[in-house]
């Protein structure tokens, strides 16, 4: 949603759109339902080696993702409770953690499609409020939803836990509103639809190719789906929540400092 780089590392302007997609649809959120994993890898256009890596673990109502290199943690609590839904960030070379809210995510989400709505750049606008001519075939998987500026074909499998697909849809759209946060990139909206329609066809996705007007190198996402965690995945996330005691809380601009571009740059 994507992305889309997960937990707030940003890589190259023509990687980024795909893993904003890619990576928004590794990252479910079972609440009461069966524990699983998903492995992602990004690719572009026909490379045969990944750009980006990621592992993400579904574990008791909460969502591990672990991004490869540069390697990042990122822990979703869903909306409980009354209590809003959370993001912790985490970055284990500084030690670092950060959280952020589903209702600032929200907010910001909207000024954002508000914003982009005004401009006379006709991409904004299409991103506010994206039209896609979509279609799906039940016998093969083959989602589509095209436009003049975007296209996407996805290929898909139903889910292994029906009762699962409320609680992962509920977590893509988040992930895709904190991907966009975290990137600075232009209104969520054409991976929200993307997010809609893989939850009215009831599917889980396998493999994104995602197109855009204007460049030539497509670029894809494959995910493996594993219903089940290993004992290294138990491992990994008991790692996680150790880190969320032992790691110094810092601001969002704290955290993010010097892992955007213009940063980079001064």
């Amino acid at each position: 949603m994507a992305q889309m780089m997960p937990c707030g590392r940003r890589m190259p302007a023509v990687v980024l759109t795909l893993l904003a997609t890619a990576l928004v649809f590794a990252v479910p959120c079972p609440t009461g339902a069966e524990e699983f994993r998903i492995e992602t890898k990004i690719f572009m256009g026909d490379e045969e080696e990944p750009v980006s890596q990621a592992t993400t673990l579904f574990h008791e109502g909460s969502v591990y993702d672990f991004l490869a290199e540069p390697e990042q943690i990122c822990i979703f609590s869903k909306p409980r409770g009354g209590k809003p839904g959370r993001f912790i960030l985490l970055d284990p070379e500084r030690r670092l953690r950060t959280e952020l809210t589903t209702p600032k995510l929200a907010a910001t989400t909207q000024k954002l499609r508000t914003w982009a709505a005004q401009p006379k750049d006709p991409f904004l606008k299409f991103a506010a409020n994206p039209e896609f001519k979509e279609s799906f075939a039940p016998d093969t998987g083959k989602l589509v939803l095209a436009s003049h500026w975007e296209n996407y074909a996805v290929e898909t499998t139903p889910a292994e836990e029906p009762s699962t697909l409320a609680e992962y849809r509920e977590f893509l759209d988040w992930y895709t509103q904190l991907n966009t946060l975290l990137q600075a990139g232009p209104p969520p909206e054409p991976r929200l639809r993307l997010n809609s329609a893989l939850a009215r066809h009831r599917v889980v996705p396998v493999r994104v190719e995602l197109t855009r007007a204007g460049e030539t190198t497509p670029l894809r996402a494959e995910h493996d789906f594993t219903w089940r965690l290993s004992q290294d995945d138990r491992e990994r996330i008991d790692d996680a929540n150790d880190a969320l005691a032992s790691y110094r809380k810092v601001s969002n601009d704290e955290f993010l400092r010097g892992t955007r571009p213009e940063d980079d740059a001064e």
